[in-house]
């Protein structure tokens, strides 16, 4: 699996996040297996999306089709500069066990 990683601001959170609920069939018909949505903690303007794909080729189609036109979409988000895509498959995974309370 490879993730395309992007982190950028959002004028209004609900309206995004809805947008990307209505875009939802789109992103699966482009290849998009799973998205995640991050809101950060200090910033509620401020958001991560990650989508997993199952492969490169997918990941570029993605940020190259014409029925997704990602700068049509980061112009309609206001943004003056465009966020870097960080494109990367997973390397490490760890699970940490935790201590017990005491």
């Amino acid at each position: 699996m490879v993730y395309l990683v992007t982190i950028f601001p959002v004028e209004d959170y609900a309206e995004y996040s809805a947008s990307l609920d209505r875009n939802a069939d789109k992103f699966a018909r482009l290849g998009a297996t799973r998205q995640w949505l991050f809101r950060a903690t200090d910033d509620g303007r401020e958001v991560l999306n990650v989508f997993e794909f199952p492969s490169v080729e997918q990941a570029k189609g993605f940020l190259r089709s014409p029925e997704l036109d990602i700068p049509k979409l980061l112009d309609s988000l206001t943004l003056e500069i465009y966020p870097t895509f960080f494109l990367g498959e997973q390397t490490v995974y760890r699970e940490f066990a935790q201590a017990p309370e005491g």
